[in-house]
């Protein structure tokens, strides 16, 4: 029974998003182009001559520590913006499909049946997560075919890396989706975090760039962790034993995460059913 209702979740919010096809297509193109901009970004820094400083970030291959950055610095962008770019998918996923779905009045119906209350809140936004996934693959293929260097790339490690860090991340989306089943508003705070998210969580730079001020704020962010075990695994090669520390800070906010985001869309369900309100946006 579960299983066929995800299926149809997930053909429903196929069909709807091929029902758009500028949309539908503009988000594959908005996907080469990207890597195309972290690609000549790369080279300009090349062409520059510009260096890291010594020691920068351990993260990156050793040629670029004390080097002038090179197509690898690349690689070190594609890793970035792609997985940047995932995790704001799981985290406006939720409040953004809730909100859909109770403009146009389908989210009571549906609560109406027999379907679980949680599957019910989280399986529209199923076939968004699942073209998420695909769209960082493809973006991954497309940045290796213009010379990313994948050669010493961990895949087990990274899967791992990558499970545990939107697992993680999709707390904050359920958290965020509570407060727009409350508030029938969006959350405010998510813009905030993903701010946050580009600028202190090594992105577009190695985060021991920052002032040591300003690094305090990268490590409380959980992406923090996540970007830098897979850039260790595909950069680097590491292994899961190596990553250690980022695993395990991964799943220490996952655990502090988690049962907030449970007792969140729990009272936020609740106050809507006894107040009558879920009906009215």
């Amino acid at each position: 029974m579960v299983t066929s209702k995800l299926l149809a979740f997930f053909q429903h919010g196929f069909v709807l998003a091929r029902s758009y096809k500028l949309n539908f297509a503009a988000k594959y193109f908005t996907t080469l182009v990207t890597v195309v901009f972290y690609l000549f970004l790369a080279e300009l820094f090349r062409r520059m001559n510009v260096a890291l400083p010594p020691g920068t970030d351990p993260l990156i291959t050793d040629p670029l520590v004390t080097g002038p950055l090179t197509t690898d610095y690349f690689t070190f962008l594609l890793v970035g913006g792609a997985f940047s770019k995932y995790v704001e998918i799981n985290m406006r996923t939720l409040p953004d499909t809730l909100r859909e779905e109770m403009l146009v009045g389908t989210l009571e119906p549906l609560l109406s049946t027999a379907t679980p209350t949680t599957l019910a809140l989280l399986g529209p936004s199923l076939f968004i997560l699942v073209e998420g996934t695909l769209l960082v693959t493809v973006q991954l293929v497309i940045g290796a075919f213009f010379g990313a260097d994948f050669s010493r790339a961990n895949w087990p490690a990274a899967v791992c890396l990558t499970g545990l860090m939107v697992g993680c991340l999709f707390c904050w989306g359920v958290i965020s989706a509570a407060f727009t089943l409350r508030y029938k508003r969006q959350d405010p705070v998510n813009n905030i975090v993903g701010a946050i998210t580009y600028v202190f969580s090594g992105v577009f730079f190695p985060v021991s760039m920052l002032p040591p001020a300003m690094q305090v704020i990268s490590y409380l962010l959980p992406f923090t962790y996540g970007l830098q075990g897979l850039r260790g695994a595909l950069l680097n090669g590491r292994g899961l034993i190596e990553l250690g520390p980022d695993v395990a800070a991964l799943l220490i906010f996952t655990a502090v995460l988690l049962p907030i985001a449970l007792f969140s869309i729990r009272g936020a369900t609740r106050y809507l059913k006894h107040s009558g309100a879920l009906g009215h946006y």
